[in-house]
Formats: C-alpha cells, sequence, structure tokens
C-alpha cells in the first residue's frame, strides 16, 4: 500500500512540475542571489504618499499576515517608525501536491525586511529555509542557497525544472510572488481611500521674450511685390484622452464576450507603484457587469464614437486589484457617480 501511495505521489508530481518546466517566470535568473544569499527584492512606488502612512499601511498588513501561533512562529521582529523600518518573520507550510491519500508540504521560514520612503518602499525577502517533511522522524532540513538556485533547481542548460529542488524553487517563487501582490494591494486601497491621483504632466514654461533696451534706428522699408501665400491651417493633434471623450459607448470584454457598460465607468488614467493603470468603477447592482469582471484576470476596454461599430480606443489591461468603495469615493474618480450607491473599483496594469 505505501508504494502504491508514492507512486501516485510521484504522479500528481510529475503532472504538475511538467506544467512548469518551461514556464519563464521559474527560469534562470528567477532567484536572485546578493551577497551569495537568495534575496527577492522589490520597490513600490506609492506617488505622493507619505513615509509615515506607507510605513503605517504594511506594518497593520504585516500584524495581519505574521501572527504566532502554536505550532507557527510568525511574528513581527522589529519596528521603527521614525526609521521606518519593519522586520517580519514569515513561518507557514507551502503544499506542493495534496490528495486524498497523501500530502506532500514543507514548512518554510523566511524573512521580510521593509524601507520605507516618502513616494515608495523598498522590500527584501531573504533568509529562506525549509523543513521538509518534519511529521517523518524529524524531516530534513535545507537553505534556499542550497537547494533553488539556478544550479540546483534547473537542469544543466537552465531550460526545465530539476524533478526534485525544482518544486522548492517553483512554489518559493509563487509564495514570493503572492506576499509582494498582497503588499501592492494594501498601497494601493490605502491610496485610493485617500484619494491620491498621479500628479498632472506639467505644460512646457513659456519662454518670455525679452525686449531690448538699446533704441535701434529705424530700417528704412523696401516696397516688395507681395507674393501669395497659402492659408495654413492648424490642426491640433487628437489625444486618446479627447476620443474618450467624444466616445458614446463604453464596453469591457473578457474571454471573448463584450459587455456595454455606461460610460459614467470610466474612472480614467493613472501611475500606480510606477505603472500605468486604468480604473473602472461599476455598480455592485450591475450583477452582469461584476461577474464578468471576476471571470478572468486580463480584459479590455473599448470606446466607440458615435455611429461607429469600431472602437476609437482600445485598452488591454491586467486586474492589479479590485475594491468596494463608497460613492463619495468613487466621485472623486467620476463625478458622474451617485454618492448614495456602493461601486466596486477594478484597477487594470495597462498591457
Amino acid at each position: 500500500m505505501r508504494k502504491l501511495i508514492s507512486l501516485l505521489v510521484l504522479s500528481f508530481l510529475s503532472i504538475s512540475m511538467l506544467m512548469a518546466q518551461n514556464e519563464p517566470k521559474y527560469m534562470e535568473g528567477a532567484v536572485p542571489l546578493i551577497d551569495g544569499k537568495v534575496n527577492f527584492t522589490t520597490e513600490m512606488s506609492t506617488g505622493t504618499m507619505s513615509k509615515e502612512v506607507i510605513y503605517e499601511t504594511l506594518l497593520n498588513w504585516a500584524n495581519n499576515r505574521f501572527q504566532q501561533t502554536d505550532k507557527f512562529k510568525a511574528r513581527i521582529l522589529y519596528s521603527n517608525a521614525e526609521e521606518g523600518t519593519i522586520a517580519a518573520n514569515g513561518d507557514e507550510h507551502i503544499v506542493f501536491s495534496s490528495t486524498a491519500l497523501a500530502l506532500d508540504r514543507t514548512r518554510i521560514n523566511y524573512q521580510l525586511f521593509f524601507f520605507c520612503e516618502d513616494g515608495k518602499c523598498k522590500i527584501s525577502m531573504t533568509r529562506i529555509r525549509y523543513h521538509y517533511q518534519e511529521e517523518r522522524d524529524g524531516g530534513e532540513k535545507y537553505n534556499a542557497e542550497e537547494w533553488i538556485t539556478d544550479e540546483m533547481a534547473l537542469n544543466k542548460a537552465k531550460t526545465k525544472l530539476a524533478p526534485i529542488c525544482g518544486k522548492f524553487r517553483k512554489k518559493t517563487i509563487d509564495l514570493k510572488d503572492e506576499l509582494f501582490a498582497e503588499m501592492r494591494s494594501a498601497l494601493g486601497n490605502k491610496m485610493i481611500e485617500l484619494g491620491l491621483q498621479a500628479a498632472p504632466v506639467k505644460p512646457a514654461e513659456q519662454v518670455a521674450v525679452v525686449q531690448p533696451s538699446v533704441q535701434l534706428s529705424p530700417v528704412v522699408p523696401v516696397t516688395v511685390a507681395p507674393v501669395q501665400q497659402p492659408a495654413v491651417q492648424e490642426t491640433k493633434a487628437v489625444t486618446e484622452e479627447d476620443k474618450i471623450a467624444q466616445a458614446v459607448r463604453m464596453t469591457i470584454s473578457v474571454n471573448g464576450e463584450e459587455l456595454e457598460i455606461d460610460k459614467d465607468c470610466w474612472g480614467g488614467r493613472s501611475q500606480l507603484f510606477g505603472k500605468d493603470v486604468t480604473y473602472c468603477i461599476i455598480d455592485t447592482q450591475k450583477t452582469m457587469s461584476n461577474i464578468l469582471m471576476s471571470q478572468s484576470d486580463n480584459y479590455r476596454i473599448s470606446f466607440y464614437p458615435n455611429g461607429s461599430n469600431q472602437p476609437s480606443v482600445v485598452i488591454e489591461c491586467k486586474k492589479m486589484m479590485m475594491q468596494n468603495v463608497k460613492g463619495e469615493e468613487a466621485k472623486k474618480m467620476n463625478p458622474s457617480c451617485n454618492p448614495d450607491k456602493s461601486y466596486n473599483l477594478y484597477v487594470g496594469e495597462v498591457k
């Protein structure tokens, strides 16, 4: 029976590994080494948000995420508001496969470091260690430097995940992405709550023409027959914003299905975490629209001019977050929103 269970577990692992073997996010360079230590780093830009607000937002997130229990030692290790620094210890399980017959998982321990400044925060995930199959005679212990690096967890050609170490590499990268995404969501929600918008682009300064102070002698005019010049009409380039403003219809497409929604749903474009993003504000009572948006992380926004079946503007988006907002908050992005209603705000990265 044990041999049968082992064979089944190996089969499930093989299928999972084959699906991830060629995904670029797990291949060469995906696990960076800094001073010989595995260290995942990212920098999150937050516009005009102050260091104090960034610090408090991330500290609240960390306090909720890392809570110590009898079994796990996840907790805040250090925090200093004046410095804008936080250190947290993560301690949890990552699951490789789970069936009715067997559970394959490892305990992972890691540390996160936050360095907050005005308008940005630098985050590091390092000191990663594993305790594999701890329930079986104490299990086996590894650290990330000897287990998930390019040399250990990839084949010689660096094109596929290695059979054993590869699953640790894949799940560690997935956990890192999950943690960083949660932090971005927490900061993004705080920016929306505070009504912070990207700084507007300033027009080029007008250069003043300096009149000479020296009196110049008048020039004697010479009579020349006038040359007729054709009238030149100055044309103004039509911007994307102009086309959106002139559009009479707005649609959202998900998985090939297109649904027309009110133009009041458009919340504009801005910068979030250094990325170009769009805002869609959909009334919570618009059931079909919200169902459609929940079906995929990728969607298309199209704007149609009057009398045309061809869109003048098409924006491809990848969903970054969804947040329920009150009408007053939605009204900051689109004055047409009803302050007495509730809306779902969809933030999408422009692809």
